[in-house]
């Protein structure tokens, strides 16, 4: 029996995603979440060279994080002050006005 799963939508600075999260996988207390990037497409996040993340966790820590939701913005926020990620984001709006 496969456990059930919610989606849910982020907006992290413009960018959409739709986030997944599956309790109890493969064994009770553990997590599955997923990240993915809806649009704008290609956009860089901090987090995800390509637009999809999956991450597994202890089920607690995720609720205390506030859920799924929360766990993706705040580590998102976290590492968006990385020079690689403002570096890339800069190169990805310049080849954005050449579309």
């Amino acid at each position: 029996m496969t456990a059930k799963r919610d989606t849910f939508r982020l907006v992290w600075r413009g960018v959409v995603c739709r986030v997944r999260h599956r309790p109890n996988y493969l064994s009770k207390g553990w997590s599955h979440i997923e990240l993915m990037v809806v649009s704008p497409k290609g956009v860089p996040l901090p987090i995800t060279t390509t637009g999809y993340l999956s991450h597994f966790l202890d089920e607690d820590l995720l609720y205390a994080a506030g859920g799924p939701v929360m766990f993706f913005y705040a580590w998102l926020e976290r590492e968006a002050q990385s020079k690689a990620y403002q570096k890339s984001l800069a190169r990805w709006r310049q080849l954005e006005l050449f579309d």
